[in-house]
C-alpha cells in the first residue's frame, strides 16, 4: 500500500486531481478515420501516411487491427500561504500506446509534464504543455489555425498574460499575450531546432454586448543542424534576429540571408463576440501568413472563418452549434515573383510575395510538422513518413472544406459532439513527389473530395457508485483522399481528488 501525505500551514491549499483511463482503438482498415485522430494531442500515432489520391501513385495496401492505449494523469493546484494569489499546478500524463497483436511491447509516449504558476492575470507553464481549445472541442482547429492540438507539444516554456484592461479606458480597451520558446524533439529533416512564439491580442469593447478582438501570433523555427548544411547560426545574437524578424548574418544560408533568419510563420485573427442573455454568438477569420505578403492580407480571402453559437443552459440538447468555412487556395497568388512581361528575357523580375506555400519551408524541410502530424489546421496533408521516419513537409495545402459541429446533452445526462467535415483538396501550386526529388508534378489535379465524420459521447457515473466514465467515439471516412474506414474508439476512466486547506 502506498500513502501520500500533506502537511499545509494556515493560508495554504492543495487539490490534486487523477485520472487513469483505458483505451481500445479499431478500425476497418489501417489508418484510423480522420476524427479518430485529429485534434487530440497526437495521443494516438497517426496512420494518415496511408492516403490515397486519385490518380497518384501514392496508394498504400492497409488491413484492419485494434490498438490497445493505456493512460494516467496527475494535475494539481498549491497555493501558498506567503504569496497571496499565486497558484501552482504540476501536471504530469502519460500515455502507452501498444502495436498490433505480433508487435513490439509497449512503448511509452509522455505527453505532458509540467509545472503552471499564476499570478493574478500571469502566467508561466514550464515543461511539455497543451494549449486549451476553444469551441466545445467542436473545432477543425480548435481557435487556432496554426496550432491547432494535432499534435504532441515540445518542452519549453510559455509566460502569458490574460486580458486586462488597460487603465483609464473604463474597461473599453484590454490586452493579453504570451512570449514562448521551445525545443523540437522529433525526427526532423533538421535535427533538434528551436522554435520561439509570441503574440498580441486587443479587444474592444463597441457596445455593451458587442467586442472585437484583433491579434497577431508569429512562430519562428531556427537553429538546428542541416544535413546539408550543417550547424544553423544559433546565438543570443541570431535569437534576436529571429525574435526581431531580420535578415541572417554571413553564417547563415544565402536564402535566409535575402529573407529572414529560421522558418517564420503566423497568422492573424478578427474576431466579435455578442453576448445575449441566453447565448453567446462568435465570428472569426483565423487568417495564417508565411511572409509579408500573407501580413499584408495579399492571401485574402484565404484563412478559417466561424461561426459559433454557444447557448448558457449547458444541459440543453443542442448547446452548441459551429460552422466553418476553410478556404487556402489562393495563397496570394500562384507565383512568387514575375516581371512585367514574362517573354522579354531582359525585364527585371520582381518579387511579388505569391505561392506563399502554407506550412512548408525550404531549409527546414519538416516544415510546420511535429512528430509526423501538422501542427495546424489539420486539413493540410503531411508528406508520407521517410525510411527514415522523418516528414519531408506538406504536399496538400489547397483546400476548400466546409465543417459543422454539434454538441449539447442526451437526456439532460449524457454529454455529446457530432463532426462532420468534407474538402476538396488540391495540393500544391508545384507539387514535387518525395521519391522524385527535382521533379514537379500535379498529383492532386483531380481535386480528390473527402467526407469524415464522428460522433462522440461521455457516460458518466458509467459504474454505479463509482467514479468511472464511459467515453464512445465512432468515426467513418468516404471520398478520394484517404481510404474508406469506420473506425471505434472506447474509453473507459476512474478519476479521483484530493482537496484539503486551512484558513
Amino acid at each position: 500500500m502506498v500513502t501520500a501525505g500533506v502537511l499545509l500551514a494556515e493560508g495554504q491549499t492543495c487539490d490534486i486531481r487523477w485520472d487513469a483511463s483505458l483505451y481500445g482503438a479499431g478500425a476497418t482498415s489501417e489508418a484510423l478515420p480522420f476524427w479518430a485522430v485529429t485534434g487530440k494531442n497526437g495521443v494516438f500515432p497517426d496512420s494518415r501516411s496511408a492516403f490515397i489520391v486519385a490518380g497518384a501513385d501514392l496508394v498504400y495496401e492497409t488491413a484492419p487491427g485494434v490498438d490497445i492505449y493505456a493512460g494516467m494523469k496527475f494535475s494539481g493546484s498549491f497555493t501558498p500561504a506567503a504569496f497571496s494569489g499565486v497558484n501552482a499546478s504540476p501536471v504530469i500524463k502519460g500515455f502507452l500506446p501498444s502495436g498490433r497483436k505480433g508487435s513490439a511491447a509497449w512503448n511509452a509516449v509522455l505527453n505532458e509534464l509540467y509545472v503552471g504558476a499564476g499570478w493574478k492575470m500571469l502566467r508561466l507553464d514550464l515543461g511539455i504543455a497543451d494549449r486549451e481549445p476553444e469551441y466545445g472541442g467542436l473545432s477543425l482547429t480548435g481557435g487556432d489555425i496554426i496550432w491547432s492540438g494535432n499534435s504532441r507539444s515540445m518542452p519549453g516554456y510559455n509566460l502569458q498574460v490574460n486580458y486586462f484592461e488597460v487603465p483609464g479606458t473604463r474597461g473599453i480597451f484590454s490586452v493579453k499575450a504570451n512570449y514562448a520558446d521551445y525545443k523540437m524533439i522529433d525526427d526532423r529533416y533538421v535535427d533538434g531546432p528551436m522554435l520561439h512564439n509570441k503574440s498580441l491580442f486587443f479587444k474592444f469593447r463597441l457596445f455593451p454586448r458587442l467586442h472585437l478582438q484583433l491579434g497577431l501570433e508569429q512562430w519562428s523555427m531556427w537553429g538546428g543542424i542541416s544535413p546539408v548544411n550543417g550547424p544553423q547560426p544559433a546565438t543570443f545574437n541570431d535569437y534576436l534576429r529571429v525574435v526581431c524578424g531580420m535578415r541572417g548574418g554571413s553564417d547563415a544560408t544565402e536564402s535566409d540571408q535575402v529573407n529572414v533568419l529560421g522558418d517564420h510563420r503566423g497568422r492573424e485573427l478578427i474576431r466579435l463576440d455578442w453576448e445575449g442573455d441566453a447565448f453567446t454568438v462568435s465570428f472569426a477569420h483565423d487568417i495564417p501568413f508565411e511572409d509579408g505578403s500573407g501580413m499584408g492580407f495579399q492571401n485574402f480571402p484565404d484563412g478559417v472563418n466561424s461561426l459559433f453559437f454557444s447557448f448558457k443552459d449547458r444541459r440543453k440538447w443542442v448547446a452548441d452549434i459551429l460552422y466553418e468555412f476553410v478556404y487556402t487556395k489562393w495563397q496570394s497568388g500562384p507565383y512568387h515573383d514575375t516581371g512585367a512581361d514574362p517573354d522579354r528575357q531582359d525585364e527585371e523580375w520582381h518579387v511579388l510575395g505569391g505561392c506563399d506555400n502554407y506550412f512548408n519551408n525550404g531549409e527546414y524541410k519538416s516544415g510546420w510538422t511535429c512528430f509526423g502530424r501538422t501542427a495546424g489546421l489539420p486539413l493540410f496533408t503531411p508528406v508520407p513518413v521517410s525510411e527514415d521516419g522523418t516528414v519531408l513537409g506538406i504536399c496538400n495545402n489547397r483546400v476548400v472544406a466546409h465543417h459543422l459541429g454539434i454538441g449539447g446533452m442526451l437526456g439532460t445526462k449524457v454529454p455529446y459532439r457530432l463532426k462532420a467535415t468534407y474538402s476538396r483538396n488540391y495540393g500544391l501550386y508545384y507539387q514535387t513527389l518525395p521519391e522524385s526529388p527535382g521533379s514537379e508534378r500535379y498529383f492532386f489535379d483531380s481535386a480528390p473530395w473527402q467526407l469524415s465524420l464522428a460522433l462522440e459521447l461521455d457516460i458518466p457515473r458509467f459504474v454505479r457508485n463509482l467514479p468511472v466514465s464511459l467515453s464512445i467515439g465512432a468515426y467513418g471516412d468516404i471520398g478520394e483522399l484517404y481510404e474508406d474506414s469506420f473506425g471505434l474508439i472506447l474509453k473507459i476512466s476512474c478519476s479521483g481528488r484530493f482537496s484539503h486547506g486551512k484558513s
